[in-house]
Order: structure tokens, then sequence, then C-alpha cells
């Protein structure tokens, strides 16, 4: 069946409860629709500044080189998501090639892929090879954490309550003390238990590595099983020298990382143990494939970043369940309406922290909460 892109729609979207969050940006979304002549559409979305994507799209052509991405797209038949994604990155060569120009990209390739999947009635996995794992376990992400413990005593306990079995913390500015850091890492493995997972997300609140190293003594004792975003992207030399002293699993990626480009360098020098893309800001689904079938010879994981809406949420479930192996999925824990209502049928955990798969749903099987996005859509 020949679809032909109808047309492209970036909805900005703002959280009435809170205009700005120091350090994620759930409260905002940029949500894409792209619709299909068929009368189906896709969805997709990037975790960057809604403005600047809804420009990056909706903007006339500067140049051949430098293009509005609606423009490139409507018009287009929806034959082959990848070859979108082409025509997308090369009309984007004047201003793009990195950053936000990938992020826009990103989102619109999950919705093309979303309304391809649909129009020939196929789930979204079906592309990624098929699925192997029906149910996936699923770690929560914690941020921010309170600094005292009787406060993220009560964080902690909250998700485990919902049944979690694996939670992520985040490095803090309270963590410039380190005695009080180091005692408050030891009374939350005291508090969570021996058999609950725990993984650590620098978040980059670190700049050196001398600055994380006090730490790492302390991570391994208590059985931290990965460190994510140690320092800036840029800093591959103190990846090195992190994963030369620890064995503890690092992961790289999820900040600052667009397209696999990024990754050669660092797979080079083997300077990390999991691969971690934020889908909806790496290059969408078309370029995941491509991270994949690079690092699968190298034996690297591959563990998808997610602190945006359940949307993410279901693009990570539907690459993880068809991977060799069981990786956990991130589930955001902030309490943004965005986050948390913008789909009406999404992915919630049970109380073995785990979520189980739709197998026969079309695309990614998502309907929008459109009186949510009518209530919280900006100009």
């Amino acid at each position: 069946m020949s679809v032909r892109i109808e047309s492209v729609e970036v909805i900005c979207l703002q959280d009435p409860q809170a205009d700005f969050v120091r350090f994620e940006g759930s409260y905002q979304n940029a949500l894409v629709v792209v619709r299909g002549d068929n009368g189906l559409y896709g969805i997709g979305e990037t975790d960057s500044p809604p403005q600047v994507i809804k420009a990056l799209v909706e903007s006339r052509p500067y140049n051949y080189l430098s293009s509005g991405l609606a423009s490139v797209l409507v018009g287009e038949v929806l034959d082959d998501p990848l070859r979108l994604w082409n025509k997308m990155y090369q009309s984007t060569n004047w201003h793009g090639r990195y950053g936000v120009a990938i992020h826009a990209i990103s989102a619109l390739d999950i919705a093309l892929w979303d309304l391809h999947a649909r129009s020939e009635r196929r789930p979204l996995h079906s592309y990624f090879g098929g699925v192997r794992h029906k149910r996936l376990p699923v770690y929560a992400t914690l941020y921010p954490m309170q600094a005292e413990p009787e406060l993220f005593q009560q964080q902690v306990g909250a998700c485990l309550e919902q049944g979690f079995k694996r939670i992520k913390i985040c490095v803090e500015p309270w963590w410039q003390d380190q005695a009080k850091a180091i005692g408050n890492l030891h009374r939350l493995r005291e508090f969570v238990g021996p058999d609950i997972e725990l993984m650590l997300d620098v978040a980059m609140e670190f700049t050196r590595f001398e600055q994380l190293e006090p730490f790492l003594g302390t991570l391994q004792a208590l059985d931290f099983k990965w460190i994510e975003a140690p320092f800036d992207a840029d800093n591959l030399h103190d990846h090195r020298r992190l994963r030369a002293v620890t064995s503890i699993p690092v992961g790289v990626g999820d900040l600052g990382f667009t397209t696999c480009k990024e990754f050669q360098p660092y797979l080079a020098a083997d300077a990390f143990d999991i691969a971690q893309p934020d889908i909806t800001m790496f290059g969408g689904v078309s370029e995941v494939m491509k991270l994949r079938d690079l690092l699968a010879p190298k034996g690297k994981r591959i563990v998808p970043h997610a602190y945006n809406t359940d949307l993410t949420i279901a693009v990570n479930a539907q690459f993880l369940c068809t991977q060799a192996r069981i990786e956990p999925l991130e589930y955001s824990t902030s309490p943004s309406i965005l986050r948390r209502q913008l789909l009406l049928n999404p992915l919630r955990p049970d109380e073995q922290g785990m979520i189980s798969l739709d197998e026969s749903a079309h695309g990614l099987g998502l309907e929008l909460n459109w009186d949510l996005v009518n209530a919280c859509r900006t100009p």
C-alpha cells in the first residue's frame, strides 16, 4: 500500500505545574505528528527545546542544503523511512550534522516509522528483528534525589512499593560534600537491601576524573551496576581513565551523542561498556539500528536513555525486546503530567518490576491523549 505524507506538525507542550526544572525536560515536550493520505498518523517526540524543534521543522528553505524538515517530507511517498532519514540529513547539511538538527530528525524518524508500520499493519519491533523477550525488567530513575536520609528513603520507598527492583540515582550538587554523599550511599544500600539493583547517573555533574575517583571504592563495594554519563562527551581521556580503574560498567551516549559518529572515537578507544543513546535525540529508530549493527561485533551493550514521556519508553521497549540480551528499560519517575498522561495506553510495570509488550499492536501501538495535548499546547 503506497502512502504519501500529507502533513507534518510540531506541537509544543508545556506542563502548567512547572516551567523549568534544573536538569530535565519532562515539563516541556516537542511532539510531532506525521499524517499520511491513508487517514493514519504516526507520532514521535524529542527531549529537546520545543520551540527550537518547531523552527527547524517549519522554517522555510534557506538553500537546498538548509531546509525546514516539513518541506522535505510533505508529498513524499513513505516507502522507506531510511531513505527519508537520509533525505532529511542531507537537507540539513548546512545547519545540522550534529546536535539539535538531529534531535528534530529523531522525532520525525520515530513518527515516520510509526506511520510506516501502522500502514503495513506491523508492529515496530518487527523491523528490529522481532520479539525475543515478551517481558522486560524496568528500572526507576530517581531525580532529583533528596539530600537527607529520611527524605530520600521516602522517595526510594515509593519506588519499592510500586514493585521496582532496580533504581538509578543521580549525582546531585550536594555530592560536593564527599562525606555526606558516601554516607548517603551506604544508607541507601542498607535501606533497599542486597537484592535491589542500583545504578548511578553522574549526569555530567562532574567534569574531571579526580572528582569521581573518591567514590569508586564505595560504588563498587555497594554493587552498583553501572556508572552513566561520568563526564562531558568531549572528555574521552577521563572516560578511558575511569574504565581502566573500575570493574563497574561505564555507560556513555545519553547526553550529547547524536548519530553513530560520536561513538566511533569511544569505540576505537574501548572507553565504554554500555551505549546509552536517547533514541529521541540520537537519530531515531533508523540510527539506533545502525548503532546496533556497529556495536554487536564488539560485544557492547545498548541500554537506551529515556527521561521523557511514555512515548519514549514505548520506543525503547520495542527496541529492547528484540535484543539478544535482556536489558532493563528506563522508567522516569518525573511527576510531570506530560510524562505520565500523554498516552491513553502507556506501558506500566507490574508488581515484579516488569513490563509486558502487546506483540500484535501496529506501529508503536500508542493512543495519544488528545485532551491533554490540547490542554497543554502552547504557540
